[in-house]
């Protein structure tokens, strides 16, 4: 079995206030829980209205999938939320 710890470092786009940057972080952390079964929770960045930290954790019995998993994620945030992920860390154990 194996379990991924993924910590994104988005960068955000047309946000006035941190009650708008909110709106955007539970609907996007909503979405990646029920579209891919993975712990989703907001973290680093939380008075920035320029940046959001999200970290994402996942078990599987593949490696192979769960690498598969990170470029899914980074990918349906970019093209579904245009927003740009600038920095990806993840550790795999």
């Amino acid at each position: 079995m194996f379990c991924i710890k993924l910590e994104l470092k988005i960068r955000l786009f047309g946000i006035g206030s941190l009650k708008d940057k909110r709106s955007v972080v539970k609907t996007l952390i909503n979405s990646l829980r029920k579209k891919y079964n993975v712990c989703a929770l907001e973290g680093n960045y939380n008075d920035s209205k320029n940046y959001l930290g999200i970290f994402v954790s996942s078990l599987s019995q593949s490696r192979d999938y769960l690498l598969n998993l990170i470029e899914q994620i980074e990918d349906d945030i970019e093209l579904n939320y245009g927003l740009e992920v600038e920095r990806e860390d993840y550790t795999i154990f």
